[in-house]
């Protein structure tokens, strides 16, 4: 009698779509193209206002190409055009996936609103810390958000704690778990530091800290575990959501 073979019973899953998904929107590369149209509005926001105060965290990244004097606009749209030729490179794509940052936005938009759900409950309960009031126009505070998902993320979660991390891990031992522990810490206490330092600085006290410590933990692990991209948004928004409230 002749064997019969079974036929593998097919199981249709959306895990390679959802791993697919997971996977690129975590790549650095498609991270920056989807935070551009972010920095290129707060750019343009900010001549557009013609405001003279910018987001501190870009404050501190223009000192650099301050070194630069009249070449600094120059030197900064060469290396952004350098880095979306880069970027495109490496996502192996010539267009901007719709789908995929739709997606990413409609994340991003979860998390920012489960922050201010979760980070309002803690400063105005748990800490006893009152909303701060607004310092400007609407539309300056809307630019100024945009401009802070960007530059504070790149600033603190980018540079500071990826420099952290891969410093501890080439000149020490230490475990890679602890490695992480100690770069999201550092990174998020130099974060809620310059929270109050400048003319529009929070209060110093501890429980204000402690607020934007926690804050710095819960974007560190966005950035870890979601990217560039989905901690960027996250930020901007929950800002923006922030200064609709106020």
């Amino acid at each position: 009698m002749a064997k019969v073979k079974k036929k593998a019973q097919a199981h249709p899953s959306p895990a390679p779509l959802v791993l697919r998904y997971l996977r690129e929107s975590r790549d650095f590369a498609t991270g920056f193209l989807f935070i551009l149209p972010l920095l290129i509005g707060y750019e343009l926001g900010i001549a557009l206002l013609r405001s003279q105060v910018i987001n501190w965290a870009h404050g501190i990244i223009r000192l650099v190409f301050h070194l630069f004097g009249p070449l600094e606009p120059v030197l900064f749209a060469v290396l952004m055009a350098c880095l979306v030729v880069l970027a495109l490179r490496r996502a192996e794509r010539l267009r901007i996936d719709a789908e995929l940052y739709g997606l990413m936005l409609v994340e991003a938009t979860a998390y920012a609103c489960a922050m201010g759900l979760v980070c309002s409950f803690a400063a105005r309960r748990l800490l006893l810390v009152a909303t701060p009031p607004a310092h400007g126009s609407l539309a300056r505070d809307i630019v100024l958000s945009a401009g802070a998902g960007v530059y504070e993320e790149v600033l603190f979660r980018v540079v500071l704690l990826g420099a952290i991390y891969y410093g501890l891990k080439m000149w020490t031992t230490l475990r890679p778990g602890l490695i992480a522990f100690i770069s999201i810490a550092i990174s998020s206490l130099a974060f809620a530091a310059c929270h109050h330092i400048g003319p529009f600085a929070d209060p110093i006290e501890p429980a204000r800290i402690a607020y934007r410590f926690g804050m710095g933990v819960l974007f560190a692990a966005i950035y870890i575990y979601r990217g560039l991209g989905i901690v960027v948004y996250t930020h901007a928004l929950y800002d923006i959501f922030v200064s609709l409230n106020r």
